[in-house]
């Protein structure tokens, strides 16, 4: 008797869709991995599935990266999107998957032209356009782009339209994917560290905004914002009035491809200038503005005189807070300086901790890697590389990036890319020196410091608010003898020491505070002898506790250098 669970009685996501299942099993079989799904007790789907493929198997010669890629292909948007998700995913596959990976493409047929006027007059009011043009500029899974003219004005526009039924299509895909990934975590050894469900929620999320051109209309007032003064870089104008969830409306940019160098040569451009205006961009974006473009490919770039870039499509954006940018500018330091000390207090910043990693191994390693990767010129390493290599060294030791890092390091590898097609000699460490050496030179400024003291002193302010209700809230769990313990027995020597320090250094806080209260009251009491009309003895008192404050503050920096 069959052990697999019957679709009658096992109502799951995925059954509820079994015919679109099947479809996707029958696929998987077809380039051979039909396996994976029979372990995680989806039998009964995957024998009808067999029967549709019959003896039809793709070349076993193909390598299984490459027959991943096409099976992705074969099964429609949402899994060639989930491909091209998981191939900014350098933590989780080995190399050859992210070079396949990067290779998907989701460009299909476009949308007949009466198809698109029905969805652009359902979504804005009649005699908006003037004219549209029948052949698309392009089409892509999620919608296509036609150029068009408004009657108001006659201004040249870009009207991006969305596909129809997309949505129950998605929902439908997305619902079998959190199926499986949640059988795959009970079912395949994929090790404690990969967490499958966790990775289609942050899919899901990300293609549902991409669906969402009013997000898209958002992403572009940001950037133009940014932009609204600069000479490098041309952000389209967006007309949010005319802007729906299925329908996007933006300002006509012309330009060169930015992969294209004859081209740009036969515009007057000079590909190598470029080249050093793109990396330029794209490390102000990175380690100055915090909001970066995170698809920068040819086809969402163009080159205007200048030369000046203009991006289009904002579908896929990165931000980074302050914190991390400055994360990263200590982690670039330390790689360039070879201290491994320096890049694993950044790294363990930047990371998600999973467990408690091994700090002294990992430090270790970051040295030998630093040793081998940078005993030549600087001007042969090539960043986008070398980041992608620090997040496998990472994972190995359970340490999760942050989406926004893994989309930094897509940037920067098309950026990488694109430079390299424009310039031979196109190295982006060399022009990272002039962006990193005037962030530090803004740090010098008086201005950065106040920032930096106004954003510490709300920090504290907000700390302090809520120190009562915090206290009160540790105050009744003691009181009720509930208070939770999870001690790691081997760090008990490290914990002890810690609270030895601790308990230290706040007998020394408790006679500081003793002496300034103390004297205070001396000074304030009159009490002889006097020097100039102040007490001695509360004087002396004051200039303990200056003593004792200024040894406290250095005491704590002494031994806390490397946190």
């Amino acid at each position: 008797m069959s052990t697999n669970p019957s679709p009658i009685i096992r109502i799951t996501r995925a059954y509820r869709h079994l015919e679109r299942m099947t479809e996707i099993m029958r696929v998987m079989v077809k380039f051979g991995f039909g396996d994976l799904f029979d372990r995680m007790g989806f039998g009964d789907i995957l024998t009808r599935a067999r029967r549709l493929v019959g003896l039809v198997v793709t070349d076993r010669q193909l390598s299984r990266p490459k027959r991943l890629r096409m099976a992705l292909e074969e099964m429609g948007l949402v899994f060639v999107k989930l491909g091209q998700y998981l191939s900014t995913r350098q933590d989780l596959l080995p190399g050859e998957y992210l070079d396949e990976l990067s290779l998907l493409q989701d460009s299909v047929p476009p949308m007949p032209p009466d198809q698109v006027l029905r969805i652009i007059a359902e979504e804005l009011d009649e005699g908006v356009l003037e004219e549209l043009s029948q052949t698309p500029l392009a089409a892509a899974s999620i919608g296509q782009v036609h150029a068009a003219r408004l009657r108001e004005g006659g201004v040249e526009v870009v009207v991006k339209v969305r596909r129809p039924g997309l949505q129950k299509q998605i929902n439908t895909d997305l619902e079998i994917l959190a199926e499986v990934a949640s059988l795959a975590a009970r079912h395949l050894p994929i090790g404690d560290y990969v967490h499958p469900q966790e990775l289609v929620d942050e899919f899901a999320k990300n293609l549902n905004t991409e669906l969402n051109f009013r997000l898209e209309a958002v992403n572009i007032e940001r950037f133009a914002r940014v932009y609204s003064k600069s000479p490098d870089v041309k952000i389209p104008m967006v007309y949010k009035a005319l802007c729906t969830a299925n329908v996007l409306v933006m300002e006509k940019i012309s330009g060169c491809k930015m992969d294209q160098p004859e081209a740009l040569r036969e515009a007057g451009l000079d590909p190598v200038e470029v080249a050093r205006v793109a990396s330029k961009v794209a490390l102000e974006q990175i380690m100055t503005i915090g909001l970066f473009h995170a698809d920068p490919h040819p086809g969402n770039i163009l080159v205007q005189s200048g030369p000046r870039l203009a991006f289009m499509d904002f579908g896929l954006v990165g931000s980074l807070d302050r914190q991390t940018r400055d994360n990263l500018l200590s982690m670039a330091m330390g790689i360039v300086a070879k201290n491994s000390s320096k890049v694993v207090r950044a790294i363990l910043k930047l990371t998600i901790c999973e467990g408690s990693p091994d700090r002294e191994a990992l430090e270790r390693e970051i040295g030998i890697f630093l040793e081998a990767h940078l005993s030549g010129a600087l001007k042969d390493i090539k960043l986008g590389d070398l980041m992608k290599d620090v997040l496998e060294l990472m994972s190995q030791h359970r340490l999760r990036a942050p989406q926004s890092l893994l989309l930094l390091v897509k940037a920067l590898v098309q950026f990488e890319s694109l430079g390299a097609k424009l310039d031979p000699d196109f190295n982006i460490i060399d022009e990272a020196e002039p962006v990193i050496k005037a962030i530090y030179k803004e740090r010098l400024t008086p201005g950065f410091w106040w920032e930096a003291l106004n954003r510490r002193s709300l920090e504290a302010a907000s700390v302090i608010e809520n120190l009562p209700r915090d206290l009160s809230a540790i105050y009744k769990t003691i009181k009720t003898g509930r208070l939770p313990a999870d001690l790691t027995i081997r760090e008990m020597d490290h914990l002890s020491l810690a609270v030895s320090q601790a308990s230290y250094r706040l007998s020394f806080a408790i006679v500081l505070a003793a002496l300034v209260v103390g004297s205070s009251v001396v000074i304030l009491s009159k009490v002889p002898p006097l020097f100039y009309g102040l007490p001695v003895l509360g004087l002396a008192g004051f200039l303990g506790a200056a003593v004792v404050g200024f040894w406290l503050v250095w005491d704590f920096l002494r031994k806390n250098k490397e946190f």
